[in-house]
């Protein structure tokens, strides 16, 4: 039970959890399976060293995903002056304060980059490739070289005349050669990017995202808390203010973290779209649990009447859109990754396709279906986004269809498909300590932000 008054006339005391209600308790119950779960995942590091660490990192950007996707819904709040979501917001605030969380977790990441990262290793510079080219013979261009191992040596040499024009005039070249040649060109693409992808300033980068989300964070949750007591409205207008700034800030460092994090798992291949799909994973991945966290509470009657059905139909408004938007960016990827058929780039697709086995094949589909067929169809309704049993089906498949996309995204970098027992440790061990140090959080304070100036509005929201 929540000790408040009555909240039908705007008028509210505090929407906390009372000490003998059972969410007071669940932060214990998140911390112990994270722990557990994390002792399991370290005895899978004994196992296979290698595979801990991409079973690890998947664990570790589904959890920050749902910090920094709540922290991008409360800045968008701010800026947009929405006055709809004062009542939900502080649930969004609970879930980006202890991202500081993230820090501490981020230490076996860094020490396990050797495994993750091949360009670390990778120490060929210009000159050599251009050597390693010459010498076996093989066009310089990565997209003829391609071309010329899609065919069989011996079909090379026998039916020349169904050959382009342009490569009849090239050299057949033996199949060793055309592995060195294929070595040597993915050194050249490494060594090119080395100003960037290098250990020192790598890291150096990993500290300022951190920084700056913690930054962020504190700063709108001690805004928001504080509100809480002094009702100061002037708080208010500086979220407002310094809300460009700081979409700015997490703009640039999601972007940059999914390109240093994810992206260069494979060194060689370029998207300049890959920092937007990551950050649609974020909104998308905050949305839909911030739906299914909410009706648990209002279930649980900790929110009173401050949370209805209109906002829910707002929220499943938002959560239908960044269907679009997630699906948009990854079909705009795909679709333009195809059409260019730059193999630097192709690649990204061919170890979630014919690589690896064909393994990943069935992954990939359920995504197009799941991901978005079935949930776009299904939340398109009105009725659908005003039912909550309805649209908690929905935010529960697409929080379900998130892990999937961040393991397609991750583990295909490691091998053919074989999921185990230690990935489910790894996601379990970080989410389970992050939740609990949320859930904890949600014990100290009001669970409303009830400072707000704009929260009976809210308490009266319709939608038209």
């Amino acid at each position: 039970m929540s000790t408040h008054k009555s909240d039908t006339n705007g008028t509210k005391a505090d929407y906390r959890i009372a000490p003998g209600s059972p969410w007071a308790g669940a932060w214990k119950i998140a911390g112990g399976i994270g722990v557990v779960c994390l002792a399991i995942a370290a005895f899978g590091y004994t196992v296979d060293a290698t595979r801990f660490a991409f079973s690890y990192l998947f664990g570790y950007f589904v959890s920050l995903s749902l910090a920094l996707g709540s922290l991008f819904f409360v800045l968008v709040l701010h800026i947009t002056k929405a006055g709809w979501g004062v009542t939900v917001r502080r649930i969004a605030e609970f879930f980006m304060r202890p991202i500081i969380v993230f820090v501490v977790l981020a230490i076996p990441l860094v020490l396990m980059m050797p495994r993750l990262f091949p360009w670390i290793g990778a120490k060929a510079t210009h000159a050599e490739t251009s050597h390693v080219e010459h010498a076996a013979g093989a066009p310089e261009h990565p997209g003829l070289m391609a071309e010329k191992k899609a065919s069989p040596l011996a079909d090379a040499r026998g039916a020349a005349e169904h050959e382009p024009v342009a490569m009849r005039d090239l050299p057949v070249a033996e199949p060793k050669v055309m592995e060195n040649a294929e070595e040597g060109a993915e050194a050249k693409i490494v060594t090119h990017k080395r100003p960037f992808l290098n250990v020192g300033f790598f890291l150096a980068r990993l500290v300022f995202y951190l920084a700056v989300w913690v930054w962020l964070t504190h700063r709108y949750f001690r805004w928001s808390n504080t509100q809480d007591s002094t009702k100061a409205h002037a708080i208010t207008a500086a979220a407002q203010d310094f809300a460009p700034v700081a979409l700015i800030l997490f703009a640039v460092s999601v972007t940059f973290f999914g390109f240093d994090w994810l992206l260069s798992l494979d060194a060689t291949w370029y998207s300049t779209m890959f920092g937007v799909y990551v950050f649609a994973q974020c909104a998308l991945f905050q949305m839909a649990t911030l739906i299914v966290v909410v009706l648990l509470l209002r279930r649980s009657g900790l929110l009173g009447n401050a949370v209805n059905v209109e906002h829910f139909h707002d929220m499943g408004k938002l959560l239908f859109g960044w269907i679009v938007f997630w699906s948009y960016i990854a079909f705009a990827q795909f679709f333009l990754t195809w059409y260019s058929n730059i193999p630097d780039e192709v690649a990204f697709f061919h170890k979630r396709w014919d690589d690896n086995g064909g393994t990943w094949q069935g992954v990939s589909l359920v995504l197009v279906v799941l991901h978005f067929f079935v949930p776009f169809w299904f939340l398109m309704s009105r009725n659908t986004k005003r039912r909550l049993p309805l649209l908690a089906a929905g935010a529960i498949c697409i929080i379900v269809m998130h892990v999937v996309d961040v393991y397609w995204v991750i583990l295909p970098n490691f091998g053919p498909l074989s999921p185990n027992v230690f990935d489910l440790a790894c996601l379990f061990g970080v989410l389970g300590v992050y939740l609990a140090a949320v859930l904890r959080l949600m014990t100290s304070h009001s669970l409303v932000a009830i400072g707000d100036p704009r929260l009976p509005r809210a308490l009266e929201f319709e939608n038209a």
